[in-house]
């Protein structure tokens, strides 16, 4: 029996329940998500929601008095209890997005592996669908490096980390990304001996140089070792440690620990969808090409999220997700614009930035200037004992408008938001200085760093 939708997402992450949504309120009338299971996807299972809450806890435990000497707090955390706090967590998610879309807002669950059979027709577990549009949101798979020996060792990915039966005495990542520092510093606060392997001469290759630096300074001042310019060759066993051999500097070193974890990027979902059949092409990795409306080269499919490739983040997923479904149902062709999408790194002190660096910039053909203030200026770093971190805004010489901010702070995350605004806006320095803010807030950085690169900008055209 065949049935006949007006659009068939595939995937029930952050890219689909956000397309599915958009449709609805389109006014799409017989809409259906496919999902081979987990429902929900990578963030609520094994991404963001798990990580995020395992390093707040973490966080609460190793800092204790939060920086501040006469608060004496004895901490300690109890894995069983955290893990179980963990996924009650995930669940009341779960079943408050099932809620929402499947029964308020009646959207189709049909539970299977999907596989295209022709252009428009689709297998989805035993059913056969059919449908006008379909957007393809499968997301990804934690990618597992071409090491000699890797398959010989017992590994952890993302999703085995977070869920782990004891915590390790010791422990080596591969990879020096937000991913991977994240689980270092998780790994670092709960007392397991840490070293980070990075491939490219710093960690967090694609942040502000100032900020990588930075962060690499406050990891090590936590005891966690940092090695970059690292070139993997093998991993082996020994007993019941890892271990891996690795060239540093020109020379060979053997490193071993009692687990290893792999952080080294993910690969999109797409081997078991059959594409081809459909007209979509992918690339060499598996990705889905898109075009900048996010349909892909068959003009009745658009792709969203990760299984696009990249940006593999949530924000950019529920971005994606709603402009796929936009086009689909309204041919709207809107355009995904990846210099307003921001992103963050959820270590203390934390990392997130939007738009451009002056490296970027300067790639562009731009003349960019810059201005940068330490957090320790803030009266509101001071009360809450943690004076850790920067604020740093780019702009064009000639246009003086704002390309790019970037920030390392405790509430970074939360910070970022207002540059997104600039950034989208295309607002001044002036402009940014000239907001009111609340005192004493992080936020007020912002505006004491745009008032600096106001002075910075006129002494330098005075000059």
């Amino acid at each position: 029996m065949t049935a006949e939708y007006d659009l068939v997402i595939i995937g029930s992450g952050a890219a689909g329940v956000s397309a599915a949504t958009t449709a609805v309120h389109l006014g799409a009338s017989r809409i259906a998500v496919v999902e081979r299971g987990p429902l929900w996807g990578t963030c609520v299972n094994t991404g963001c929601i798990p990580s995020k809450f395992l390093l707040t806890l973490a966080g609460y435990a190793y800092y204790r008095g939060h920086g501040h000497p006469g608060v004496h707090t004895e901490s300690r955390l109890d894995l069983e209890e955290v893990l179980t706090e963990k996924n009650a967590l995930q669940e009341s998610l779960r079943e408050k997005k099932r809620d929402n879309l499947f029964s308020r807002l009646g959207v189709e669950l049909i539970e299977g592996e999907a596989k295209f059979l022709s252009p428009h027709a689709l297998q989805a577990g035993t059913r056969k669908l059919t449908s006008k549009r379909f957007i393809i949101a499968t997301g990804s798979s934690p990618a597992i490096p071409p090491v000699e020996g890797i398959g010989s060792v017992p590994f952890m990915t993302s999703s085995e980390a977070l869920s782990p039966e004891r915590i390790p005495g010791t422990l080596i990542i591969i990879g020096g990304r937000a991913q991977g520092l994240e689980f270092a510093q998780l790994y670092a606060h709960l007392g397991t001996k840490v070293t980070v392997l990075q491939r490219s001469p710093r960690i967090l290759p694609e942040e502000d140089p100032e900020i990588a630096d930075l962060m690499a300074g406050y990891l090590a001042q936590e005891g966690i070792d940092i090695l970059t310019g690292v070139e993997i060759r093998r991993a082996k066993r020994s007993g019941e440690a890892v271990v891996i051999v690795a060239g540093i500097g020109g020379e060979q070193r053997t490193l071993s620990a009692d687990r290893l974890l792999l952080a080294t990027g993910r690969s999109p979902n797409t081997r078991e969808l059959n594409v081809s059949v459909a007209g979509v092409n992918t690339g060499k990795d598996g990705a889905v090409i898109v075009d900048p409306t996010l349909m892909t080269s068959a003009p009745h499919i658009w792709a969203a999220g990760d299984v696009t490739g990249g940006p593999m983040l949530e924000t950019a997923a529920k971005y994606g997700g709603e402009i796929a479904a936009s086009n689909a149902l309204r041919e709207l062709k809107r355009s995904y614009n990846r210099a307003l999408l921001p992103h963050g790194i959820f270590t203390a002190p934390q990392v997130a930035s939007v738009g451009m660096t002056e490296e970027s910039a300067r790639r562009a053909g731009l003349q960019p200037v810059s201005h940068s203030i330490s957090m320790d200026s803030l009266a509101k770093s001071s009360i809450d004992g943690d004076t850790r971190g920067i604020v740093k805004i780019v702009t064009d010489r000639g246009s003086r408008r704002i390309l790019g901010v970037h920030i390392c702070a405790p509430l970074a995350t939360e910070m970022i938001q207002e540059g997104v605004i600039a950034v989208m806006r295309y607002l001044t320095a002036d402009d940014l200085a000239e907001i009111p803010h609340i005192f004493p807030t992080a936020t007020e950085a912002l505006a004491v760093c745009a008032r600096g690169l106001r002075e910075h900008t006129r002494d330098r055209q005075e000059g």
